[in-house]
């Protein structure tokens, strides 16, 4: 694998391991008004992102039914999700390229491996711990609209609901043949 598919595999994956749940999210069940007993009123969420089961129901007919390749994504990000939670918390030799300040929630860090492998990291502050998993999802849906997401993001393949082939299109310049990659993407704990 080269060098450029390593970044972009580290990088997505951050994205889904950055945020740790430290605490246990829970909602209560929304109230019901009884106005009218006969009808129920429990309220709706409005702009809702879908939960990565409902993305793998949605994508079902792109399930991929090799075993093989199966096993093999899967042990591929097993190792990738062990190298990230190495360099997630190992912090030497980072430099910030961008700091969070009061309107941006972000903090952008990079360093240079002896291999001359660039590896990034983002450091995204979300607030409110109660939004834990409203967060991940909205990160995880792809036809959902994030700051991650740099052109169009769709799943190409489904191997289980938390683990995916993702194509990114960039948008073109005028008279340019559109630019895009493949990549695994998995949403661990």
């Amino acid at each position: 694998m080269n060098k450029f598919y390593i970044q972009i595999v580290l990088f997505l994956l951050s994205i889904f391991v950055c945020v740790n749940n430290k605490a246990l999210a829970s909602e209560s069940a929304p109230k019901k008004i009884l106005q009218n007993p006969n009808k129920d009123t429990t309220s709706k969420p409005t702009n809702r992102c879908l939960t990565s089961e409902e993305i793998y129901e949605k994508n079902k007919d792109l399930l991929y039914t090799n075993p093989k390749e199966t096993k093999e994504a899967e042990e591929l990000m097993n190792e990738a999700v062990q190298q990230l939670e190495q360099h997630a918390t190992d912090m030497r030799n980072y430099k910030i390229l961008c700091a969070a300040d009061a309107y941006h929630d972000t903090t952008l860090y990079k360093k240079k491996l002896e291999n001359n492998t660039d590896v990034e990291k983002i450091e995204y502050y979300a607030y409110g711990f109660n939004k834990y998993d409203e967060i991940i999802n909205d990160i995880w849906d792809p036809e959902h609209a994030s700051p991650f997401n740099n052109g169009t993001v769709k799943i190409a393949r489904v191997y289980n609901p938390n683990l995916v082939i993702i194509q990114q299109r960039y948008k073109k310049k005028c008279g340019s043949p559109q630019k895009y990659f493949y990549a695994l993407a998995t949403k661990v704990q």
